[in-house]
């Protein structure tokens, strides 16, 4: 009960009392609770106040949020985006606003400016906003001492059920109002005019259609109430003569008297095809009340002149004479939506018993009527047939219970409802008489029952959820204001009958079986205590990841740098200072310093040099001696594959005579002159295992060198005529070819700074003979003291990212080198093919660059780097929850949907920002409570239902259009993860079909090559290991296998860093789902063994169009929906003796749960650090407050069980890009086709579409939801018609083989595995056959009912659902609205014996409900927290195309022409 009320107090008849009575004088305390206390009702006149808006009515607007001086600025007039630009206060931080929530002040000293949050939120539209969901609320919670304020745990507000009885029901609607209104003398004149224009005040904005607001009556908008003085303050506009104002007032008269005219022509016209409409609705009323009473009302309004009439809350319309929710209601009027009575506690100490309206606040509920002619739609004048007046402090007896018989069950935690009939005292409804057409009827009567409006649930109830946040601010209630948004409501009530099984099924009080009892059902929306928790803990993960990677990168980088030596340490042949420095350099790094000068060919014997196909020496100044082309490579010790040094250069080509004078030359005196000279640097291998760029040396080489060096071998090779003795014998070519042995000159001519020569025989390759000899000039040094330096090894590729996220590498487990994201594979050791191919492969060097290694490093590097500072901001914005010494950015004058401070609530406009890729966004836990009401009876808990509710768990940040460090134009790597990891894999076999195509050059060139090795044997010469660099099949598919494996390389790292991304998302939103699945009412305790055993259900509703960029997000989610089954969930107890497994981490590994009453921490933990690629598993301990833990959790859950998920994703597109997709064309195409005469679209739509085009803002706007500024029909690619279908039958499969898991229907044992589902297919289960004939039917269709009955079957199942889009704010409302209007439809309706998801309800029932829902519920202030605008995303055309369930209402839509914004 409420607190200020007292327990004890006891009532003959609680609700026997006279609510127009004038109250007794209030009790001397001056305290709020006293105060409430003494205002008991007491039984006097029943005369109706003096004054009404039927008796001397002078009607007073709607009052103003907007300062005094702007009085016709009225709220309800304005877009929310214009109230929140005027100053609305629910965008300002709680940590600015807490300094300016004074006490309540006078109007005198208290100007709109002071107040920046208000207490009393009037109504102005009945779309839901964050300003009347939240003020009242956050000016209690940002109080400077909130726990004054803090009542019945942030439950302080009331709601009134209204209905009516029969005589409520106006016979003849509008028309006999208006004939009873001329037949009591107010057919025209002022006073007449009074009851009409007042009221409508509150007109379009109020109707279920859409239509413009009409302007106020000039001399109503200037009626107001001082608030010093309580008198009537009325501005008269200046008069210039008595005769204009004498003809002002007949005009005036003469067009009431033709409106009225035209309403009745009208009404008459539409001859009752269109039933008229009907609302209640509660007003304060200055006249009332005290000028006590008035001035604490205008203060905690924030106004400084309180209007005459201020209306508080407002019903639904209804049409007359039934109601709107499809329920038999035994007659009479039944509002869905109650009244919202604001906490008036505060003003109870105001008042003054020697005032009208002194001793307590006075309400008053009235009755609207407006007519549902077609004619008069824009129109919406509203007129008031009735009310009756109410005290505040009976309203809360009667929330409260007091006066019922268990007293001694009284506790806040439990509600209660009782109600009264009300006799309406004033207006049409109060006269029977004067439209009476039978027999005598009871007098009109309205019946409220009041019931606290529950804006938190409590912990363990009914529509709480383990994943909310406390309810009580805490002692210092900023750090939770900074953390958190408030929760959004909204409550609906539907009538009982008697006879329904829900009365016998909850036991109601057999006593009071006479009584309709009423279905409360209480919608929530509340931001998760758990997304930033684990986001956290997550992004510590992976930035340990991250670094790691980028560390092996990083070495990788320097090992192949000093490997591939040659091209590392490249020295320019025409700078040699340049050239020593380097060469310096890179001696000190264990590399050579070798020069080598080839200076010609002797051949043996005497024979004429030209007949041995050598060319004239005219090329070189050499007139005397002919030459010819010869190649020059390097053979390296670690590679089958020689190096280029030198092509097709001149060598002189001399015989032993000639020779002999060529080289010694004296005549210059200068020595041997060089053909060719070239500088290079090669690696000196030592062969030692330990050492990391020593590990593959070629089979045999190992040992062959006695000082245990291996530099390498230098090759000489000429193409020329084949020779017999010296001579020429004919024109056939072959190949000489010489080898000069560098590591025996490495002593040689480490002391000498020139080139010593060296002879080197040239051997016929044909016949293994020698045929002459090659004459080099050679000089091999190594630094002083040089030693090949044995460096650090390089980490475990295992615990890198790319392992981390659960990915195989692919190329490395092909053998190539370097190993950059994988471990030496262990089967190269084996005889296996595998192993064979790998160690062949391990011969042909590194497939890498340098160069693209070092960009990988700087790529690395950087999102290392990223990681790191997000991690690091995450446990920040964490602590800073926890411990009051930690503060967070001050983003008090930024506006929600603008903030980028890292929070639990994550705006849908944030998706570029890359410090906020780890969070998902706008996730909400959407819970419906549903409880039986009855007279005097607690609040009976009936049934709840959860929902998660968030945008596309996709790397928005990092895009849809291509990867970095690729050519994604080139190699097609562009989309999300889906089509990615599809394209790692063609690389990968791209990769591998080129390795065979080497393998398979390398084995034909030494299959040819195996006549002149065994001549080489023969002749004791060294069989060849080398293949030539000029081997074309060879260098084709060296190149091919180079650049691709740098694009898989490339792409796997983008690939592992988005999985990061989109993982992180989805694990914060699978935890909250499963949190809340096991909170009170849900399935946790019925499905807990299940659980344990086969894992928890999880399903993912996804709302997105396989087109454009949102086929990214899809493509994203699926994986990362995928992915969540590497994760398994252990719940344990946070205390110092739990034995499940956690008690070793520590306190940073923990990270905290900021304000949640009984989840501590969460903990997640990589069970596989020495990895093991796409097995990768996680294990996520969640600590829970030990009494919690010991009496809330099931048994199976306990203990250290670890429930793994099972992920299902269902997908859907439901929005025009989709139906675009479906036709094969652009949208805007064919809506332009239409708009040219086409027949595409229908007769309006066609009509929008012209219109669009003939404003010039064509295509533009029709296909835009307001998510992104360049989201077009192309972006990110064309439409893939088919992978929603894909999508599904792979989701039915792994769904399938959950239902036979859990409730086996004829599928043999053991069943295949969640991973072998798609491959052995089992009979479809019974549950699933119809879900399973839409998908098949399904291609190129808008088919919502495959998440309708998707859905359903999880609920049979005992799962968890979440829904979503790209945003998670439109579609995402459109879907969840439907799902909690068919769940609560479905309670409604279900037979004794029956289960809900067998009960089957009307689509217009449903409809409904669900209207009503996407109106006045959460969904749209949930647009308003992303975007800033209190509308749904969608223009009239969108929704159009929109599955009949899911067409949002007109009065939420977006402008045509409007652009909303993200």
């Amino acid at each position: 009960f409420r607190p200020g009320l007292n327990s004890n107090t006891t009532m003959a008849s609680p609700f026997a009392f006279d609510p127009f009575a004038a109250p007794a004088p209030p009790a001397s305390s001056s305290g709020r609770a006293a105060s409430a206390s003494a205002a008991a009702p007491t039984s006097s006149s029943s005369a109706a106040p003096s004054s009404n808006p039927f008796d001397a009515f002078t009607p007073g607007p709607t009052p103003s949020v907007a300062n005094a001086d702007t009085n016709n600025n009225f709220p309800w007039q304005q877009s929310a985006r214009a109230v929140m630009s005027n100053g609305s206060t629910v965008w300002k931080n709680a940590s600015t606003l807490s300094s300016k929530s004074t006490p309540i002040k006078s109007p005198s000293s208290c100007s709109l400016h002071e107040t920046t949050m208000k207490r009393i939120v009037p109504y102005d539209g009945p779309i839901n906003t964050l300003e009347t969901n939240w003020d009242p609320w956050l000016f209690a919670a940002a109080s400077s001492s909130p726990q004054s304020l803090w009542r019945n745990n942030g439950n302080f507000m009331t709601y009134l059920i209204v209905s009516g009885n029969e005589s409520c029901i106006v016979p003849g609607g509008v028309e006999s109002f208006l004939k009873w209104n001329r037949s009591n003398g107010r057919g025209g004149g002022q006073q007449g005019r009074g009851v009409e224009d007042s009221l409508s005040q509150f007109d379009s904005s109020l109707s279920l259609n859409d239509g413009s607001v009409e302007d106020f009556d000039q001399a109503n908008s200037n009626n107001v109430i001082d608030t010093a003085t309580n008198t009537t303050a009325t501005k008269r506009a200046p008069s210039s003569g008595g005769g204009l104002g004498f003809l002002k007032s007949g005009l005036k008269k003469a067009q009431g008297a033709i409106e009225r005219s035209v309403t009745t022509m009208a009404i008459r016209a539409d001859g009752g095809k269109n039933p008229d409409w009907v609302c209640a609705s509660l007003h304060y009323r200055a006249d009332q009340n005290g000028s006590g009473v008035n001035a604490t009302m205008a203060s905690g309004m924030g106004v400084q002149k309180l209007p005459g009439d201020v209306c508080l809350s407002r019903t639904e319309w209804i049409r007359l004479p039934s109601g709107s929710s499809g329920i038999d209601n035994g007659g009479g009027l039944a509002f869905t939506l109650p009244l919202s009575v604001p906490d008036f506690g505060f003003m109870e100490a105001a008042a003054s018993g020697g005032e009208v309206g002194g001793g307590g606040v006075r309400l008053t509920v009235r009755l609207y009527i407006r007519s549902g002619a077609a004619l008069l739609n824009m129109v919406k004048r509203e007129y008031c047939v009735g009310e009756c007046s109410v005290q505040y402090a009976d309203v809360l007896r009667m929330a409260s219970g007091v006066g019922k018989q268990q007293q001694t069950q009284q506790q806040s935690s439990i509600n209660y409802s009782s109600s009264v009939n009300l006799p309406l005292t004033g207006g049409m409804l109060s006269e029977p008489i004067s439209y009476s057409t039978g027999a005598s009827s009871p007098p009109a009567a309205i019946k409220i029952t009041a019931t606290p409006r529950i804006k938190f649930n409590q912990p363990c109830t009914f529509g709480w959820s383990l994943t909310d946040p406390i309810s009580t601010p805490p002692v210092t209630p900023l750090s939770w204001l900074k953390m958190f948004q408030l929760p959004l409501d909204q409550a609906y009530a539907f009538p009982i009958l008697n006879h329904h099984q829900l009365l016998n099924a909850h036991q109601i009080n057999q006593q009071r079986s006479s009584s309709n009892a009423t279905l409360l059902m209480n919608e929530t929306a509340v931001e998760s205590t758990l997304t930033l928790p684990i986001a956290t803990a997550v992004s510590r993960l992976l930035s340990s990841a991250a670094m790691q990677s980028q560390q092996i990168a990083s070495m990788t980088a320097a090992r192949t740098f000093r490997r591939e030596s040659l091209r590392s340490y490249v020295i320019p042949p025409d700078d040699e200072f340049k050239g020593n420095a380097i060469a310096s350099a890179a001696m000190k790094d264990g590399c050579a310093d070798v020069a080598i000068g080839v200076v010609a060919l002797v051949l043996i014997g005497e024979a004429g040099m030209g007949a041995a196909g050598g060319n004239g020496g005219a090329e070189l100044g050499l007139d005397a001696f002919p030459t010819v082309r010869a190649n020059l490579s390097f053979q390296r010790h670690d590679s089958i594959f020689e190096e280029p040094l030198a092509n097709s250069f001149s060598l002189p080509l001399l015989d032993e005579v000639s020779g002999s004078s060529y080289i010694n030359n004296p005549a210059a005196g200068l020595g041997p002159k060089e053909a060719v000279t070239t500088r290079f640097c090669p690696r000196i291998l030592t062969g030692i295992s330990n050492n990391d760029e020593d590990a593959a040396l070629l089979p045999g080489i190992m040992g062959t060198k006695p000082n245990g060096k291996y530099v390498g071998n230098v090759r000489l090779e000429v193409l020329c005529g084949s020779y017999s003795n010296g001579t020429a014998q004919g024109s056939e070519i072959t190949t000489l070819e010489g080898i000069v042995e560098l590591e025996p000159h490495l002593e040689a001519t480490q002391q000498q700074q020139g080139k010593i020569p060296v002879l080197c025989p040239a051997i016929d390759t044909n016949n293994g003979r020698r045929v002459g000899t090659f004459l080099l000039l050679v000089r091999v040094r190594t630094g002083t003291n040089s030693q090949t330096q044995i460096r650090d090894s390089v980490p475990d590729a295992k615990g890198g990212l790319i392992s981390v996220v659960g990915l195989d590498t692919l190329a490395e487990e092909m053998g190539l080198f370097p190993s950059l994201d994988c471990s030496i594979n262990s089967d190269a050791t084996n005889a296996t093919a595998s192993g064979i191919r790998q160690r062949q492969v391990a011969t042909m060097g590194s497939f890498i660059t340098p160069g693209f290694l070092k960009q990988q490093a700087e790529q690395r590097t950087g999102d290392a780097a990223m990681l790191s500072e997000r991690y690091d901001k995450y446990f920040h914005s964490v602590l800073s929850g926890v411990s009051p010494d930690v503060t967070t950015e001050d983003e008090s004058d930024v506006p929600l949907f603008k903030r980028r401070t890292p929070r639990p609530f994550r705006p849908s406009n944030s998706r570029p920002d890359q410090l906020l890729a780890g969070l998902g966004f706008n996730v909400h836990v959407q819970a419906v409570s549903l409880s039986i009401l009855q007279d005097g009876n607690a609040a009976i808990p009936a049934a709840v239902y959860h929902s998660v509710t968030h945008g596309a768990p996709a790397d928005h940040a990092r895009g849809f259009g291509g990867i970095k460090g690729t050519d994604s134009g080139e190699n097609g790597a562009r989309g999300g993860l889906r089509r990615l990891e599809t394209k790692r894999l063609e690389l990968a076999k791209e990769v591998d079909d080129n390795i065979s195509g080497l393998i398979n050059a390398v084995g034909e060139f030494f299959k040819m090559r195996a006549h002149t090795a065994a001549i080489r044997q023969q002749s004791g010469l060294k069989p060849s290991r080398h293949i030539p660099p000029n081997v074309q099949a060879v260098s084709y598919y060296r190149s091919r296998i180079t650049a691709s494996t740098q694009k898989l390389h490339s792409l796997t790292w983008d690939v592992a860093v988005r999985r990061g991304n989109c993982f992180s998302q989805a694990l914060g939103i699978a935890v909250t789902s499963y949190l809340a699945s096991l909170s009170d009412g849900g399935p946790g305790w019925r499905f807990a063994n299940l659980w344990a055993k086969h894992g928890y259900l999880i399903t993912f509703e996804g709302l997105l169009s396989a087109v454009g960029k949102e086929l990214g997000m899809i493509e994203d989610a699926s994986t990362a929906v995928e992915m969540l089954r590497m994760v398994s969930v252990v719940l344990v107890s946070d205390d110092s003796n739990n034995n499940d497994g956690s008690a070793g981490s520590t306190s940073r590994q923990r990270i905290p749960v900021p304000f949640s009453p009984f989840v501590k921490w969460v903990y997640l933990i990589y069970l596989t650090p020495n990895g093991s690629g796409s097995k990768t598993q996680y294990r996520l301990d969640v600590g829970l407050d030990p009494s919690y833990y010991q009496n809330r959790v099931p048994a199976p859950l306990k203990g250290g069980a670890a429930v793994r998920f099972f992920p299902v994703l269902f997908q859907m597109g439901v929005d025009i890009r989709q139906w675009g997709a479906n036709t094969g064309r652009s949208v805007t195409t064919q809506i332009k086709d239409r708009a040219k005469g086409g027949n595409i679209l229908s007769e309006s739509t066609s009509k929008d579409a012209e219109d669009v085009e003939t404003n010039g803002e064509f295509g533009v706007d029709l296909i835009n939801d307001g998510d992104e500024e360049d989201d077009d029909d192309e972006a990110g690619g064309v439409p893939d018609n088919e992978i929603l279908v894909q999508l599904n039958l792979e989701a039915i499969r792994k769904l399938n083989l959950y239902a036979h898991a859990i409730n086996p229907a004829g599928a043999q044992s053991p069943l295949p595995t969640y991973d072998q589902s798609q491959a052995q297919p089992l009979p479809m289960h019974p549950y699933l056959v119809s879900l399973g004939d839409t998908i098949k039917s399904s291609a190129g269709k808008m088919d919502h009912g495959i998440l309708d009955k998707a859905g359903t079957v999880v609920q049979r199942l005992g799962g968890g659902s979440t829904v979503f889009c790209k945003s998670g704010k439109d579609r995402t409302g459109m879907s969840c609205t439907f799902k909690q209007a068919q769940f609560t439809q479905r309670f409604m309706k279900k037979e004794a014996n029956a289960t809900l998801e067998d009960t089957h309800v009307a689509g217009e029932d449903v409809f409904s409900i669900s209207t009503l829902n996407r109106i006045h519920g959460t969904r749209v202030p949930i647009c308003e927290k992303n975007a800033g605008e209190s509308k749904f995303a969608f223009n009239a055309l969108q929704a159009k195309f929109m599955p009949p369930a899911l067409v949002p209402p007109s009065i939420t839509l977006a402008s045509l022409l409007k652009k909303p914004e993200t």
